[in-house]
């Protein structure tokens, strides 16, 4: 039965990662989707009589096209980080690639994403940089944190 337990646990792991990537993939086809469309916007605008008008508006499309540029280079910079986890293989302590389930919640240490719904069940994606990721760095299952006036026990890192 532990075994059967055991590759759920590995299996739900996984699942996690696939949602993340599945996540950061959408989110980097949207983003390349909105720039495109920007710069399709901005190819095909003529300049008016009112010169003023055109270049403020095309001063607008780039800032936006910059915000959006910005984000995604965060996105593939996450998706990068990500792929490089190995959700396979199993943790001792909370480090990067771990899922830990603690009396608070699920949470996966890769790069910050967020809160992710698996079906019934929620996970937070979270970075390493997070205050909660380095309270719980290192620590094992049955360990108990304080944070934030809170005690987090650690059920289970797979």
């Amino acid at each position: 039965m532990l075994y059967c337990i055991y590759h759920y646990d590995l299996f739900m792991k996984q699942e996690i990662h696939q949602g993340c990537l599945k996540k950061l993939e959408a989110n980097i086809e949207q983003l390349e989707r909105a720039i495109a469309e920007i710069q399709s916007a901005a190819n095909q605008e003529t300049k008016s009589s009112a010169g003023d008008k055109y270049e403020t508006g095309r001063a607008m499309m780039q800032q936006e096209k910059d915000k959006l540029s910005a984000r995604l280079a965060t996105n593939l910079n996450q998706l990068s980080q990500l792929k490089q986890l190995k959700p396979e293989q199993s943790k001792e302590q909370a480090e990067n690639g771990s899922l830990v389930e603690t009396n608070e919640g699920l949470f996966y240490f890769a790069t910050a994403i967020g809160k992710l719904q698996m079906g019934t069940q929620k996970c937070f994606v979270i970075s390493l940089d997070s205050p909660l990721a380095k309270a719980l760095w290192h620590k094992k299952a049955g360990e108990t944190i304080n944070f934030q006036g809170r005690k987090i026990r650690i059920v289970v890192i797979r």
